[in-house]
């Protein structure tokens, strides 16, 4: 009887095997991914099979001690493979939506692209890839494109290395380049337009994937799913980057203009002159100010819940927490943030891995059997519900 790595090992190359048949699976697939632009290929497969309306993944430690949430009872961990060593291992991610909130918990800060930001996306866009466009979609095309040309130069050999046994048998060289080209654009291009919230799928139909049919193994699957993933998460991060740091800068100013109007307004109440600007250069600063916390790092998180190979048996977490009794100041939450924050609101970071906004169900193609193989946190050994919210409690209070 296979054990539960194996199991999960199985479930991802069923799930790859299936992916490039249809273009609606693949697209589905690209809409998860897109969410969860920061982890790699192997993991987005990985969710997708199990959990394909994840938004915002983390390991346990980092949801209790660095957002200030607990992990529900009862709640399934997401299986990831750690494939690095001779011996596969499971580690175990869990969504926003498993997690509980108390006073002081952080939402994973969540960025979106909105019309009064366009102008700085393309500006940073055309200065990091030197493609300049008046669309931003049309930028984002070409950018796509560049990329996919850009990582065929550079991983050649190793694509051509994986043609055997694909429906890419067919072409020569040239063609090959073509067909790995066709498919990777095509592919960064709806990721990159997915998360932006340009809503791709009422513009694609089957012939702008017709590509991706001939990545018909799971090597080839493998490959591309690498390409597309390492390429969306560089352009990603650069918009990312540039939203944030845009209105953190327009809220700054904001808040300074505002400012100098109440002051000017009270002077003026009170009959007196406005101060002269001080002329003076401003004193270095003794230091520097830390004004946000440090993103979740890529890959494997520290806090997640790691297993070896040997084989764990499911189990439900028991029934009578009753956790939610203990928690008059917060109900539970299971939303993400939907925005950046508004002016006077924090703008302090809560990236968690790869945090992203709660979208309507994406239909995604999970393995039937994926279900199953899911185990329970609480069957690990890992602090129940209430000891969570104990412990979180507790250093809240020792923060105060």
């Amino acid at each position: 009887m296979p054990n539960k790595t194996e199991e999960y090992l199985a479930l991802a190359q069923r799930t790859a095997n299936g992916l490039t048949r249809y273009w609606e699976h693949w697209t589905d697939y690209l809409t998860t991914a897109s969410r969860l632009y920061k982890y790699s290929f192997a993991d987005q497969l990985m969710i997708y099979a199990q959990r394909p309306d994840a938004t915002a993944c983390a390991g346990f430690d980092i949801w209790n001690n660095r957002m200030n949430r607990y992990v529900r009872r009862g709640s399934k961990g997401i299986a990831l493979l750690d494939q690095s060593s001779s011996v596969p291992r499971l580690h175990y991610v869990f969504d926003v939506s498993d997690t509980g909130v108390r006073r002081n918990s952080r939402d994973p800060e969540v960025w979106q692209l909105n019309d009064d930001l366009f102008q700085p996306v393309s500006e940073m866009l055309a200065r990091e890839y030197g493609i300049h466009h008046e669309r931003l979609s049309q930028q984002i095309a070409d950018i796509a494109g560049k990329l996919a040309e850009s990582y065929w130069d550079n991983n050649s050999t190793d694509i051509l290395a994986i043609v055997d046994g694909t429906f890419l048998m067919d072409y020569d060289e040239a063609g090959l380049e073509l067909q790995f080209k066709s498919a990777a654009a095509i592919s960064i291009m709806y990721t990159i337009l997915e998360r932006c919230g340009f809503e791709p799928e009422g513009y694609f139909d089957r012939d702008d994937f017709q590509a991706i049919y001939d990545f018909s193994t799971l090597d080839a699957v493998y490959a591309l799913g690498t390409a597309v993933s390492d390429c969306s998460r560089d352009v990603l991060r650069n918009i990312e980057r540039t939203v944030k740091t845009t209105i953190r800068r327009r809220n700054v100013e904001r808040s300074q203009h505002e400012y100098e109007e109440q002051e000017r307004d009270l002077l003026d109440h009170r009959g007196l002159p406005a101060p002269e600007p001080n002329l003076e250069p401003a004193a270095k600063a003794a230091g520097p100010v830390r004004t946000d916390t440090p993103d979740v790092p890529d890959g494997e998180s520290p806090g997640a819940v790691q297993l070896d190979a040997a084989d764990r048996e499911a189990a439900s977490a028991p029934a009578g927490s009753g956790a939610d009794s203990r928690e008059p100041e917060a109900a539970d939450d299971d939303r993400t943030a939907e925005a950046e924050p508004s002016p006077g609101q924090s703008a302090e970071p809560t990236d968690v891995g790869a945090a992203h906004e709660q979208p309507e169900s994406t239909g995604g193609r999970s393995d039937p059997d994926g279900t199953d193989l899911q185990l329970s946190f609480f069957n690990l050994s890992i602090p129940t519900e209430a000891q969570q919210i104990e412990m979180i409690d507790r250093a809240e209070n020792e923060k105060s």
